[in-house]
């Protein structure tokens, strides 16, 4: 019997999903050969970012019914699904009670509801436990190896087979590799040494000086004094993550007082200022009245629309790419329009006639762009103005995303993040228009569509109210390092003043997005260094990740695809968008089928090889 050697670098969820597919696919293959899985990967197996020993205050950004490990029969192309829990699902079963919201296995508190917001420490269980139903009902034929170590280098050798360099530099010899690592980290840039430098310089005037150029692990962030006053650099999903460790992680507590939120202090919070270039908040998500798998089916951004502007594109300019801001967005704006009219009418308007009007235009332009004809004349008045921005927020997420005429509107994003992925994907955008897409839209659908929980926001009010958190500025405000006094400050115009904040502790509150250019780890630098893979490049724009092909093989040096080796999540955001989401029950999720498609590539090509004939060399 042949043996097979198959290594998965990086077993968070990615990688869950390709052990999942090799063990369904392998029976339904009959593969005449022995398998052994070589995993690769220093943490809790399953896990990734999603640690099992973080506070239970950190929070999932999806409702629990949302995500699931386990495929269905939606999902296309990906080979026969074995059925189990989503993630509500498993934490009912397994016991888990909401206390006063914490969650414990504890027969005194309430069940988990379908649209509760659970800790990440729990979807850290829940992914855990996912590994190990697999390896208890692994197939006779195949083995698992797990190496808690980081792998360090991948050869490539003239055989085809693969040399994965451990940290401990022991060698593994694969057949297959798939490389599924996950979040990782980008090495220092210049203005992190430049920060870094001025703490060296001004140590001895302010011993309260500290720096964070990522707040994970969030404990990290234990050691900041209530002395000190913080500046936390960005006002998305991360800061909450940091406001929360500083504030509820410091023994603070929240109650509800004649339905309002109300925050009590421990006195161990130290001062805590916000600001972001945009300085807005993210938008909470609105609550979920779509289940398990409803969607929003458009009616003008569609799948067959993107085709046609392709084939439009290449009549007229020689070329498929297709330009965002003037052929996709109108299609999406109008969506969004068509969304919240027929929302706030009640009834579905018809399509075929629907123009949006001047104040469906107008809605949907103030969502987008909150800032328009806002001037505001001092940060008391700033301030003012985004606490009203939460309050009206949290005003539109109570009334749900299929009721609420915003939300409605806004969870179009979400639910069209496939069709989207048709216009960008490989190369599918214009190289500027890739570019503007990314540094300019991204981040606003990221704001409006894919937010806290409504609870965070509440909380972000009440701390505001409660003088625990203040914002650092308004929008265009910038960071200065004032080495006479040796404070980070933040410096904003208004129009009838100018502010100065000051601060001991700089953290920076943003997730950089992955780069072979820019990352940290020896595995992509040296596969980089060595031709192995390359960087995925647009005409001349980098927007992230490694070059693969449409098959998830990544590009070497000399623009040859690497047909053993597949490359999916987030060492792939760039030439794939969007690769963050878990997976879906019933919406034939893009994780789950990319993960089978790869698998049934890789047993295809271990068909072909077991069909060639072996070739034998008699000795004289």
């Amino acid at each position: 019997m042949k043996k097979t050697t198959i290594a998965i670098i990086g077993m968070g969820p990615r990688g869950l999903s390709i052990l999942e597919r090799i063990c369904a696919q392998h029976a339904q293959r009959k593969q005449n050969e022995h398998i052994n899985i070589v995993i690769v990967d220093k943490n809790a197996m399953g896990v990734g970012a999603h640690s099992l020993s973080q506070p239970d205050h950190l929070l999932v950004n999806t409702v629990a019914c949302q995500i699931t490990l386990f495929g269905d029969a939606t999902v296309k192309n990906a080979g026969s699904f074995r059925s189990g829990p989503c993630f509500h699902q498993w934490a009912n079963e397994q016991g888990y009670k909401n206390v006063d919201g914490r969650y414990l296995k504890d027969v005194a508190g309430k069940p988990i509801d379908a649209n509760d917001y659970l800790p990440r420490r729990l979807l850290g269980e829940y992914l855990n436990w996912f590994y190990h139903e697999i390896i208890k009902s692994l197939p006779d034929n195949i083995s698992v190896t797990q190496i808690n170590q980081q792998a360090n280098n991948i050869l490539i050798q003239d055989d085809a087979k693969s040399i994965i360099v451990l940290e401990d530099s022991q060698r593994v010899v694969a057949d297959y590799i798939y490389l599924t690592t996950g979040h990782s980290d980008n090495a220092k840039t210049f203005d992190d040494h430049l920060v870094e430098r001025f703490i060296a310089n001004n140590y001895k005037k302010n011993e309260r000086l500290d720096y964070y150029s990522t707040p994970y692990p969030i404990n990290n962030l234990n050691k900041i004094t209530a002395e000190s006053n913080v500046i936390v650099q960005g006002i998305g999903l991360t800061a909450y993550d940091v406001i929360s460790q500083l504030t509820i992680g410091r023994g603070g507590k929240f109650s509800r007082e004649e339905g309002e939120l109300r925050y009590h202090p421990s006195g161990k919070e130290p001062g805590i200022f916000i600001y972001s270039r945009k300085a807005l908040p993210f938008s909470s998500r609105g609550a979920n009245q779509k289940g398990v798998s409803g969607q929003y089916s458009p009616r003008f951004l569609t799948a067959m629309a993107i085709r046609e502007l392709r084939l439009k594109n290449v009549f007229e300019k020689g070329s498929s790419k297709i330009d965002f801001l003037e052929q996709v967005f109108p299609l999406l704006h109008k969506e969004m329009c068509y969304a919240y009219r027929s929302t706030l009418n009640g009834q579905w308007l018809d399509a075929g006639s629907y123009e949006p009007s001047a104040e469906d235009i107008a809605v949907i332009d103030s969502v987008l762009y909150p800032h328009q004809s806002q001037e505001h004349l001092s940060l008391k008045d700033y301030t003012q103005w985004f606490m009203y921005f939460l309050r009206k927020d949290l005003q539109e997420s109570e009334e749900g995303n299929v009721h609420g005429p915003i939300k409605a509107a806004t969870d179009i994003i979400r639910d069209v993040r496939d069709i989207l992925r048709e216009a960008i994907d490989n190369s599918g955008l214009e190289s500027r228009s890739h570019q503007y897409f990314l540094e300019h839209f991204n981040p606003i659908f990221n704001r409006i569509a894919v937010g806290p929980p409504k609870l965070r926001n509440e909380q972000l009010l009440a701390l505001m109210e409660a003088n625990v958190v203040s914002l650092a500025g308004g929008k265009d405000s910038r960071l200065v390092l004032n080495d006479s006094e040796g404070k980070f400050e933040v410096h904003s115009p208004f129009k009838e003043e100018s502010t100065e904040i000051q601060a001991d502790v700089l953290i920076k509150a943003k997730i950089a997005s992955f780069s072979p250019l820019h990352d940290a780890s020896p595995l992509i630098r040296n596969m980089t260094a060595n031709g192995i893979v390359r960087p995925f490049m647009n005409e001349g724009y980098h927007p992230g990740g490694l070059d693969i092909d449409q098959c998830q093989h990544p590009i070497n040096r000399m623009g040859e695809a690497q047909t053993a080796f597949w490359v999916l999540g987030n060492p792939a955001e760039g030439a794939n968008f969007y690769t963050y989401v878990l997976p879906r029950p019933l919406v034939n999720s893009r994780f789950l089928v990319d993960a089978g498609r790869c698998v049934a590539d890789m047993y295809h090509q271990m068909m072909v090889r077991q069909a060639q004939p072996e070739v034998a060399i008699n000795a004289d």
